[in-house]
């Protein structure tokens, strides 16, 4: 099938499909104007990225897995071809706390939005379009220890009763040191998915952000923590939202995710074993 061809039959079966919400805006990052509607997928069909691509404005279908991953740099970066979409993390993770397995996520920019650089601005879309949020049943089974470590960092999922996220951050900054921080289902997702993305000043200067994420300087923030310990917070929104890269969404896993020090690249890298495992086919 040529390229147009699939572009006309993702058109068409976005189409046939329930839209359930849409965004337009500008990007942070690139500073582009940014639209991204969300589309119901089949059952069991995942979460994939449509992106448009050229002036013609075709579609290019890139599927929400760790396989998808052409980048883990500063943020995570899935592609098919020359097709690009950064900073889809942030998404997925709210995809997966409100239980949504399976959307056409339809973008027309370089990036998905933002905002303050936590999950908080997805929920509130999802919440205020009237999507309901659905129940998660616990139901896949970890059939083995899964890990992956480069130097000082790991990460394991160790078969368990039910999901958890477990994060040790050990930064040499006076604000943060070292704290461990858990989560699980009988908790507010709340406490996840307010946490905004942290960096340093310089970086963010470069990047056009000061003003609108949480900036580090050498001993303090650039605005007021929304906890004090909203960076680790952080790190397990995106630990989550990078494990939903397995193809699955995580909360229905029975296992216990434990990393120590780790980041997008050891996220993707486990997400890759776990779609092997999970999603074999």
């Amino acid at each position: 099938m040529s390229i147009s061809n699939q572009a006309i039959n993702l058109h068409h079966m976005l189409a046939a499909s329930p839209k359930l919400a849409s965004y337009s805006g500008r990007g942070m990052t690139s500073k582009q104007d940014i639209l991204v509607e969300l589309y119901q997928a089949p059952l069991g069909s995942g979460i994939t990225f449509l992106c448009t691509t050229g002036e013609q404005k075709d579609l290019v279908a890139v599927p929400a897995r760790a396989s998808s991953v052409v980048n883990t740099l500063r943020n995570v970066v899935v592609g098919s071809g020359k097709t690009r979409l950064c900073i889809v993390e942030h998404f997925l993770c709210a995809a997966a706390l409100w239980g949504l397995d399976d959307l056409y996520v339809m973008v027309d920019g370089p990036e998905m939005p933002l905002a303050d650089g936590s999950a908080q601005f997805w929920i509130e879309l999802f919440d205020g379009a009237g999507i309901e949020r659905k129940q998660i049943v616990c139901d896949i089974t970890l059939p083995e220890v899964v890990s992956v470590n480069k130097g000082d960092r790991s990460i394991l999922a160790v078969p368990a009763d039910n999901f958890s996220v477990t994060y040790l951050m050990d930064w040499k900054h006076p604000k943060i040191g070292q704290v461990w921080k858990s989560w699980d289902q009988t908790q507010d997702i709340k406490e996840v998915y307010e946490a905004r993305t942290f960096g340093m000043l310089k970086e963010h200067e470069m990047l056009g952000l000061v003003n609108d994420v949480v900036s580090i300087t050498e001993d303090d923030f650039t605005m007021p923590l929304r906890s004090p310990d909203e960076p680790v917070r952080h790190k397990l929104l995106d630990l989550i939202g990078d494990l939903a890269l397995s193809g699955v969404n995580p909360l229905r896993v029975k296992a216990r995710f434990i990393s120590i020090k780790a980041g997008h690249e050891l996220d993707v890298e486990i997400a890759k074993k776990l779609q092997a495992l999970l999603c074999p086919q």
